[in-house]
């Protein structure tokens, strides 16, 4: 794996470091091959239950390298294109730390991601309009849901930048936490997800991340996992710790 991404898995986090401090972060392809890849390997791996994706030192990431971004041909089938559909696809959750500048898809990856959490002073941009191009990530579609349309377009037509005031408002990240605790909190909300039954936080992912539907519909999906749910190990251990009077050990519900 590339230098320029660095990985590895700790307390069944797979930790995922964008890692081009000079250059704020900005991806370039080999970034995102690399970051694709890592995804994948996660998703794979049943020591992996949840990904935690952070930039290095003072920023989270800047966005597109421009020269590497004029090289494009096209983002259809790119290596941009296979990292952001393993972040949207993911069916493990996805916590991030985010500092500093969030650029382009530095901010348009987190309303895929589950938890984020933001230090003071983070810059969040979406300037797509100003460089003529049109979002990417499914922002034109996540920001709307999120924010309203309104001041949706104030972010992607005007290509206003915010701060975290409004990202914690309209829902884009959880909360604001000192600087010098953001990795800290981020990977003790990872290790706590971790700690889950992970089948089941697989499930109630997938559950989240159905599109809408009638309410009755919704109704019968839920109800046909909780069915399967009631026939599994981690309702048992649930249940037995409960009797017990002992926090339940779900690890080797997977």
């Amino acid at each position: 794996m590339s230098e320029l991404v660095l990985s590895h898995v700790e307390s069944g986090v797979q930790v995922v470091r964008m890692n081009r401090p000079d250059k704020k972060n900005a991806l370039i392809g080999e970034m995102y091959a690399a970051l694709a890849e890592a995804f994948a390997k996660g998703e794979a791996d049943d020591e992996v239950a949840v990904f935690l994706i952070l930039g290095s030192q003072n920023d989270f990431s800047a966005g597109n390298d421009l020269p590497d971004f004029l090289s494009w041909e096209a983002l259809t089938g790119s290596v941009a294109d296979r990292f952001i559909r393993a972040v949207a696809g993911a069916k493990k959750p996805v916590v991030a730390a985010v500092r500093g500048a969030a650029i382009g898809i530095g901010s348009t990856l987190l309303p895929h991601c589950d938890l984020v959490y933001a230090a003071p002073g983070t810059r969040f941009h979406m300037p797509f309009i100003n460089l003529g191009i049109v979002p990417e990530a499914g922002s034109s579609q996540t920001m709307p849901l999120l924010a309203g349309h309104r001041r949706a377009a104030e972010m992607l037509m005007l290509g206003e930048p915010f701060g975290v005031e409004t990202a914690e408002a309209i829902g884009l990240i959880n909360g604001v936490v000192p600087g010098e605790d953001l990795e800290e909190t981020a990977m003790a909300a990872a290790r706590k997800l971790a700690a889950k039954p992970r089948a089941i936080l697989r499930e109630i992912k997938a559950l989240m991340k159905t599109p809408a539907e009638p309410i009755m519909d919704r109704l019968s999906r839920e109800s046909k996992v909780f069915d399967q749910c009631l026939k599994g190990e981690a309702l048992t251990e649930a249940v037995s710790a409960f009797k017990e009077k002992r926090a339940p050990d779900f690890s080797k519900c997977r």
